[in-house]
């Protein structure tokens, strides 16, 4: 782990002292940025009946404003709306722009879930901050790597459509991610796909064979992959038997890679045969 993100995290915070709001400002490193006046009501009438539980957290030392605020926007804008003059708060001392996203985002998903588009907006600014190196930002975050994986591509490749359909819990974030592997990174296939998911609701079976059979094949048209992949199917299992450094180095791949047996040897066989030329 980073030294500098590990001292970070562990910096003792100060006490809890009482700042002005006019003190604070919404910090860019703050990672709530989707819907942050979402059940602010409940929130306030939270506060005002029980005062504020949890402090916010600031970068800055006390005594010299203005102050950054990295955690707790919503509890800030509650005690706006309440009409306070201040709030109760605890100080991260100075804390780089990675530093400050890696703190906010880390607080703000041990407070509540976070807004997906959120996450995957935080966790590809650190991807990028420490040079695309996926496994730096699962050390630093806590998430699973299969999360970190997710939430990049979500954030890189899904397109706004994809993205206001999932703000609205119309589809999934898993089900976007099969229809863009299914769609081979045709964004405009993909969001036909969603759309037909949307549409038809397909089981989560059906989802799997749909993601596998239009990375299968190229060509299809989004209609094509969706009726193949809810066609009644007799699944098949072929059993293999691996010589011993085989079967190691696939252990060793899959826990490295976060992906199952069977689909990272489904993956790598289909690129194989892609490879070969027996598939199209």
């Amino acid at each position: 782990m980073n030294q500098d993100i590990t001292k970070a995290q562990e910096r003792p915070l100060e006490n809890i002292h009482r700042v002005s709001l006019h003190e604070i400002e919404i910090s860019p490193s703050n990672v709530r940025l989707s819907n942050p006046t979402k059940d602010l009501d409940e929130l306030v009438a939270s506060i005002k009946k029980h005062d504020l539980l949890q402090p916010v957290v600031l970068i800055g030392h006390q005594g010299h404003p203005p102050y950054k605020l990295i955690s707790g926007q919503r509890r800030f804008l509650a005690h706006q709306k309440l009409g306070k003059s201040d709030i109760r708060a605890v100080f991260a001392g100075s804390l780089s722009e990675t530093e400050a996203t890696v703190r906010s985002l880390i607080e703000n998903m041990q407070r509540r879930d976070l807004d997906y588009s959120d996450t995957a907006k935080a966790v590809t600014h650190l991807y990028k901050k420490y040079n695309n190196d996926e496994q730096r930002v699962h050390k630093e975050t806590g998430l699973s790597l299969r999360k970190v994986r997710d939430l990049i591509l979500i954030e890189e490749r899904a397109t706004p459509k994809m993205k206001g359909l999932m703000q609205k819990n119309r589809v999934s974030p898993v089900d976007v991610k099969r229809a863009i592997h299914a769609a081979q990174e045709n964004l405009e296939k993909a969001e036909v796909l969603v759309e037909l998911i949307i549409k038809y609701q397909p089981t989560t079976h059906q989802k799997k064979r749909l993601a596998m059979y239009g990375e299968m094949h190229k060509g299809a048209t989004a209609d094509k992959i969706l009726n193949e992949a809810m066609q009644p199917h007799i699944e098949q299992s072929i059993l293999i038997s691996l010589p011993d450094d085989v079967r190691k180095g696939l252990i060793k791949a899959t826990k490295s890679m976060a992906m199952e047996a069977d689909e990272l040897t489904t993956k790598v066989l289909v690129d194989w045969l892609r490879n070969q030329g027996f598939l199209a």
